[in-house]
């Protein structure tokens, strides 16, 4: 009886998998083992790429269904931001005071709310006041970023700091600390505006309790000191990153590009996306309008150009590795797999992929923030009625959907161009990655992922081979799309309502 279960738990898993090991054989036999291993990996690097973003989709859209048309945009921010750290970090370590400060004016909106907590006003004053805060803060946040000259800050990435003869050369000094002191202090300023009038003075239905208070504040001193650490270090941090060891570097880029999309899908999830919960026609506005700003603020930083981060040494070493285990000491740009040769870094991309199904598998199954996530999207007024705060648990969802995504762009950067228009392609097949998969199923993503990785790689070799047209091979991954849903029309592993 175990067994009978268990086969039909995992029907479509088995399925779909014996009819890959069956089209597998057959391709072996046809196309010869040559071509047969270089199609199949690259289909599988293929596969990574799509899941690094339907990662992250698949969590924001299938289990919050929330519609987020941005989701290809935060794929780009997060390579722009990481091969911005990785070749010349100037930019970053330049804003970053900027940014922390901003995030330390807002932390300020309990304690405005506890210190008011006696005021009272009309709705009318409620709204006069909070209008002229917001609108004041605005006004101190451009007051701030008056004269920076951002523009040439992001210039510094354009040279390849990996191949210039002397790499601190190219450093374009920060202003001086005498000049800059002020522009942290006006955006503390600008944020705690915006968060006192996001606190609604007057409004009794908002209070603030002690221990908010007390939260805020702990948060509030902490996020000075690392606004003063950040300051500080504006002129020294990109020296010691552009001369520290090049592998660390990129590493080092990998969490960049994650943190800068997760803290940039926390301000988009609490601004943007918070008040359309119940309007999903506004969300698929909002993003889409989202995404249309960030594409052309890039292309005003970078210009509409493609640039291609180099590779670590870790991957670039001259020569072929024999096999895997040679590579880990070679580090050669190569490695044999089956007679073929692979370039290495594409193997990692596909590690990537493989890890990132693990640990999504383990959060969300085995941990007790998974159980209340999966608790929260069934029944949310029975999660909130046991003291937990489900907006909050939405939040981080999100967050790490973002991040996720952002970690898939910078990863994917040293084998893609760096360009604005990289993500709209991977958000397509993300959105059909997840409606083939199932929505809410990260299992079902990873799927989804790997049959259009396959079916797009061994389409272009079918197209290369037969000389036909290239929309073939584009076009299959739609076909796949129309048959399994023809087949269950809730995804492979996708529940009815």
């Amino acid at each position: 009886m175990r067994r009978l279960s268990f086969l039909h738990e995992h029907s479509a898993m088995l399925s779909v998998l014996g009819i890959l090991l069956v089209m597998g054989i057959f391709g072996w036999a046809l196309m010869g083992q040559m071509p047969f291993v270089r199609t199949a990996l690259s289909g599988l690097t293929l596969g990574a790429l799509y899941f690094m973003v339907a990662a992250g989709l698949t969590l924001i859209f299938g289990l919050m269904d929330v519609l987020n048309f941005a989701h290809g945009a935060m794929f780009m921010l997060g390579a722009y931001m990481g091969w911005q750290f990785y070749t010349n970090p100037t930019f970053l370590f330049g804003l970053f005071p900027l940014i922390f400060a901003l995030l330390t004016g807002l932390t300020c909106g309990p304690l405005v709310g506890y210190l008011l907590r006696d005021y009272t006003a009309e709705d009318r004053t409620q709204q006069t006041v909070q209008s002229g805060l917001g609108l004041a803060g605005v006004l101190v946040g451009f007051l701030a970023l008056n004269g920076l000259d951002i523009i040439g800050m992001a210039d510094t990435a354009m040279v390849d700091m990996m191949n210039s003869a002397n790499p601190l050369a190219e450093i374009t000094p920060q202003e001086p600390l005498g000049i800059f002191w002020f522009r942290p202090l006006l955006m503390v300023a600008a944020g705690a505006l915006i968060a006192g009038a996001a606190s609604r003075p007057g409004d009794k239905t908002r209070m603030v309790s002690q221990a908010d208070a007390r939260r805020a504040g702990l948060g509030l001193g902490a996020l000075l000191a690392l606004t003063a650490a950040a300051t500080l270090v504006r002129e020294s941090g990109p020296v010691a990153v552009l001369t520290a060891d090049a592998n660390l570097r990129f590493f080092g880029a990998l969490l960049v590009g994650a943190v800068c999309g997760a803290g940039f899908g926390a301000a988009v999830e609490v601004a943007l996306i918070r008040p359309l919960y119940a309007r999903p026609i506004y969300q698929v506005i909002v993003t889409l309008g989202l995404a249309y700003v960030l594409k052309e603020t890039i292309q005003l930083l970078w210009e509409p150009l493609a640039y291609q981060m180099s590779r670590p040494p870790l991957f670039a070493q001259p020569g072929k590795a024999a096999n895997i285990f040679e590579w880990f000491v070679t580090h050669n740009q190569t490695v044999d797999v089956f007679g073929v040769t692979f370039p290495s870094y594409r193997l990692f991309i596909i590690a990537i992929g493989i890890l990132m199904l693990i640990a999504l598998g383990v959060l969300m199954k085995y941990s007790r923030f998974g159980m209340i996530i999966r608790a929260g999207v069934q029944d949310r007024q029975m999660v909130e009625a046991l003291g937990i705060n489900v907006r909050q648990v939405f939040t981080f969802v999100f967050v790490m959907g973002i991040a996720l995504a952002a970690l898939g762009g910078i990863g994917a950067s040293p084998f893609i161009p760096v360009q604005p228009n990289m993500g709209d392609a991977f958000q397509l097949q993300a959105f059909i990655v997840v409606v083939i998969g199932g929505m809410g199923s990260y299992s079902g993503a990873a799927i989804g992922a790997l049959l259009l990785g396959l079916a797009r790689a061994f389409g272009d070799y079918l197209a290369l081979k037969y000389n036909l047209s290239p929309a073939i091979a584009e076009a299959s991954t739609v076909i796949i799309m129309a048959i399994v849903l023809l087949v269950r029309p809730a995804g492979l592993f996708g529940r009815k309502e």
